[in-house]
């Protein structure tokens, strides 16, 4: 089942970044979006399996995806991610209805990736839904790890909100803004 996002942002250690939602031009204009910065754009999560993850980000938690891709060998993500020449690189970007290139996959099937150790979670990717019960009950029946419901106050509305640790380790906190 598809459900909308509301909301992405980057939970980093240092703290807490929001994305704000750039204002969308039409496609018939060359114009470049008016965005404000700082602007957070696009996480990106590395995993082992693209298909696998897109299961996840598109099909449960609705995310629209881009097509899966192959990296040409002169990619800027060899450096930056320390992935080994010749490696395949294959990625996706994924979308909110409001905003392109939220988030994006880059699967490295190749390489033996690092499996999460029992330290704390060095960052997590921040997604509001519509219904995070139902949410749940689909992450759950994956056999993700997931952590209990909290309910919690903003300073303008309350929310529930509750984790998941993904299949390649990635820790993922689901939030959905309660009605008064």
């Amino acid at each position: 089942m598809m459900r909308c996002l509301t909301h992405l942002s980057v939970f980093l250690v240092a703290g807490l970044a929001a994305c704000s939602t750039a204002p969308v031009i039409p496609a018939s204009t060359n114009a470049a979006p008016v965005i404000e910065y700082p602007h957070v754009k696009r996480p990106n999560l590395v995993v082992s399996d693209i298909e696998r993850s897109l299961t996840l980000y598109r099909d449960i938690l609705g995310l629209t995806a881009s097509d899966i891709s192959t990296s040409s060998p002169t990619s800027y993500s060899y450096p930056v991610f320390k992935i080994p020449e010749g490696t395949t690189i294959r990625g996706a970007t994924l979308h909110e209805p409001g905003e392109q290139r939220v988030l994006a996959l880059t699967e490295l099937a190749s390489l033996d990736l690092p499996t999460p150790s029992p330290a704390p979670h060095m960052s997590a990717v921040v997604i509001g839904v519509t219904d995070l019960e139902a949410t749940f009950e689909e992450i759950k029946a994956l056999g993700l790890e997931t952590t209990e419901p909290k309910i919690a106050g903003g300073v303008d509305f309350d929310f529930v909100e509750q984790a998941f640790v993904d299949f390649d380790g990635h820790l993922i906190v689901l939030y959905e803004v309660l009605e008064h």
